[in-house]
């Protein structure tokens, strides 16, 4: 692991003496480490492959993780950090997306790679500590929507605050096995994790029921995190035993209406985008943040899979229900995993058109 964090230290410094400037990652990329990371844990185990592929695509994760996290610290290193991660008020809640995907590299490192346990203890510690950072601009950012009037530019990544802190309590319960005995702090982040939740739905309904939106421009791509955040509460509900089971079975009864209704609302979308840009600007435009579906998604089956295995008879819809998700959802989720690298290859390899500033900016608008 350190040799992997050494040699992208190494790299990006040799690039910055070749074109004297730094390698700057979009705040919310490390969505894709989120993604790839619960797609190698809880969804790739589901095929009948290898267990090498399964920590060749762990190693990719990690990889990825090491690297965007090396260019969040030159960030700091540059004084740059505040104008790129933290200045925009509802954009600082993309920091979510650090502590969550470092929760998720811990996870991977613990399942895949043991002998790299000396380095797991140091990154819990690490990532405990960017989640209070988190946490305190959290409660400072939701007080400036509310007092300075930014309410209608909210969206699902306020979620965010929600699956940080739900990823720490399964980055614990993972590590270490009898973590579930220590109730109250399991307890207390299932609580500040609901708490979370109610007060980001309650912003995004005002924006969403107060302002003029169209579903076309103005529904963005976390907004997926609706139904997300619940899967990973129920995720840790469930691994860490802090719920009882018609509890956890009634809120994956209430993500999986959330769910479908946000799902239905995408394709009404789609629709709508195809008609009014055409199939390729309105469905094949490139956003780190479209790494957040995928994210839900996994979750989603994560969580599906966690109720289904528990040793008690649901009743036959239920277990129907369930069996149809799980049989269904790990080729669906292969499926748009591999449009989304498409979609980001596609992105490295920009059409004479895209050169132009207007475009491209108009397009990674409609894609956020």
């Amino acid at each position: 692991m350190l040799y992997i964090i050494g040699a992208i230290v190494l790299c990006s410094l040799f690039y910055y003496f070749i074109n004297r400037r730094f390698i700057y990652i979009d705040t919310v990329s490390t969505a894709i480490v989120m993604a790839i990371g619960v797609f190698s844990v809880n969804v790739a185990p589901q095929f009948a492959i290898s267990s090498i592929w399964l920590k060749w695509i762990a190693f990719i994760a990690i990889t990825i993780w090491a690297f965007f996290m090396t260019s969040y610290i030159f960030s700091f290193i540059t004084k740059d950090f505040k104008s790129l991660h933290y200045e925009n008020i509802i954009g600082r809640f993309r920091i979510g997306t650090w502590v969550a995907s470092t929760s998720v590299t811990v996870i991977i490192l613990s399942n895949y790679f043991p002998m790299f346990r000396r380095i797991i203890l140091p990154l819990v510690i690490l990532n405990t500590l960017l989640w209070l950072f988190f946490f305190f601009i959290s409660i400072k950012g939701i007080l400036s929507i509310l007092k300075d009037k930014h309410v209608k530019n909210v969206n699902g990544i306020l979620f965010l605050t929600t699956v940080s802190t739900q990823s720490l309590l399964l980055m614990y319960n993972n590590v270490w096995d009898g973590f579930y005995q220590f109730l109250y702090i399991n307890e207390l982040l299932i609580t500040i994790g609901f708490l979370f939740y109610f007060v980001c739905i309650t912003l995004i309904i005002n924006r969403y029921t107060k302002y003029h939106w169209s579903l076309i421009n103005d529904w963005k791509a976390p907004n997926c995190m609706f139904h997300g955040a619940l899967s990973i509460l129920g995720s840790a509900a469930i691994i860490s035993e802090s719920l009882n089971y018609e509890m956890v079975l009634i809120l994956w009864t209430i993500v999986v209406i959330i769910f479908v209704a946000n799902e239905i609302m995408e394709v009404v979308r789609g629709v709508l985008r195809t008609k009014a840009y055409g199939f390729i600007e309105a469905l094949c435009v490139y956003h780190p943040s479209q790494w957040s579906r995928i994210f839900t998604f996994c979750m989603f089956y994560t969580f599906t899979f966690k109720l289904h295995t528990i040793d008690i008879v649901p009743t036959v819809w239920i277990a129907n229900s369930q069996q149809a998700i799980l049989l269904a959802g790990k080729w669906i989720i292969a499926i748009i995993l591999i449009i989304e690298i498409g979609l980001l290859i596609r992105a490295q390899l920009p059409t004479p058109k895209q050169f132009d500033p207007i475009y491209s900016n108009k397009l990674s608008e409609e894609a956020k």
